[in-house]
């Protein structure tokens, strides 16, 4: 890994979230500089032969995120810091394994199948970004929101339950040839897709019993 590339990449995304900051809140402007590095990742996955580059530019992006997470954290009133830190922590957590993921990849044997594992999160995150959005800024659209949400639930699952246990059944040679530690994490981020599909889940369930309220009512 290439240190020198990891600040100028961490500023990179500082650069694009400054901008995009001028026109909206710190809630849409963080989720809008994420969707971008998920396509970006994506984009370079398939169209871009250098993906030791790929990995810093998320590396820094990670990096640059979870700076972002903390400061806010520290922003907050102290009697509001832990709580606010505790609901982050699967932010932080899930920013860390990844960001030790991705260096795994350049340092593991066999490590290119990572990259192939960070494809299927990414795809799975490209809803969660369109209903954040949607949930922030068209909140009065219920329909739509739910809508997006349901979309949010069908992709999620698919590629974080389906996709990714395929993908690990088929490549579990090498998954077993990984350090007990990336082994670990490769594991926790599964599982995390789990606990965030019941999620999911439910707000699908409470979103439906509102509509139907609302049809009632009328």
């Amino acid at each position: 890994m290439n240190i020198e590339y990891i600040l100028p990449l961490v500023t990179f995304w500082h650069t694009i979230s400054s901008q995009i900051a001028k026109y909206n809140s710190p809630e849409i402007t963080n989720n809008a500089v994420s969707f971008i590095h998920c396509l970006s990742y994506i984009a370079h996955y398939h169209y871009d032969y250098n993906l030791n580059y790929a990995i810093h530019i998320s590396i820094g992006f990670y990096i640059y995120d979870l700076l972002f997470i903390l400061q806010r954290v520290y922003r907050e009133d102290s009697s509001k810091r832990k709580d606010h830190f505790n609901k982050q922590l699967p932010f932080i957590t899930h920013h860390l394994a990844g960001t030790y993921l991705l260096y795994s990849a350049l340092t593991d044997k066999g490590g290119e199948s990572i990259l192939g594992a960070f494809l299927i999160l990414e795809r799975s995150n490209i809803m969660i970004y369109v209903s954040y959005y949607l949930h922030k800024q068209r909140a009065e659209y219920v329909r739509m929101c739910a809508a997006s949400e349901f979309a949010q639930l069908i992709t999620y699952t698919y590629y974080r339950l389906f996709a990714f246990s395929v993908f690990i059944y088929e490549r579990s040679v090498p998954f077993f040839n990984y350090q007990r530690v990336t082994q670990f994490l490769i594991i926790l981020i599964y599982l995390m897709g789990y606990a965030w599909s019941y999620r999911l889940l439910k707000k699908n369930i409470r979103n439906f019993y509102i509509i139907v309220a609302a049809r009632s009512k009328k």
